[in-house]
């Protein structure tokens, strides 16, 4: 995923093609992406596939019709395609790290709300992901923080150079006659 974010970011950087936003370029992706893996997935997965739609589907321990199962399967396709849809809009106006670390920030908020909402129990590998993930983040921003302040400094001084104008600030040697 990140590799596609920083590929992308570079598509958006240059000139492609008239109508080639961040949204039509997202789904030029997701629609090359979709022929490429069905291939690989039927090759690969077929057999699994077959076996699991019809447990899913007929006997005693079916979870849904096959009509509710397609529909819950586009619905979701739907609602990954929106999400990843407003990935791309936002990858438009910031640097992929920023991204990448504002997205690992979301699926730890995710793990957090589950734990609060739905009483989900948390393992020590997910604890110690949790928190990798936050301070992670967090070390980010500080970082972030101090460079753009550093940035800002640094402006402000070259600024003030260019007021004072040539010449202020030097003293000229003044010889003896």
């Amino acid at each position: 995923f990140a590799l596609r974010a920083v590929v992308s970011k570079t598509g958006m950087d240059s000139y492609i093609g008239e109508n080639m936003n961040a949204v039509n370029l997202f789904a030029v992706v997701t629609i090359a992406s979709f022929f490429l893996c069905i291939p690989v997935t039927i090759i690969s997965e077929k057999s699994m596939l077959l076996d699991l739609w019809t447990k899913a589907t007929i006997g005693k321990d079916a979870v849904m019709s096959s009509n509710d199962l397609v529909k819950a399967v586009i619905t979701s396709g739907l609602f990954h395609y929106l999400n990843n849809e407003v990935m791309y809009l936002a990858l438009s106006n910031v640097h992929p790290v920023t991204l990448a670390v504002g997205n690992t920030m979301k699926r730890v908020f995710i793990m957090v709300a589950s734990v609060l909402v739905f009483h989900n129990p948390v393992s020590v590998q997910a604890g110690i992901g949790s928190g990798i993930g936050i301070s992670g983040v967090l070390l980010y921003s500080l970082t972030k923080q101090f460079y753009e302040n550093l940035e800002r400094k640094e402006a402000a001084a070259a600024v003030s150079k260019k007021e004072k104008g040539p010449g202020v600030g030097r003293r000229l040697k003044r010889g003896k006659k």
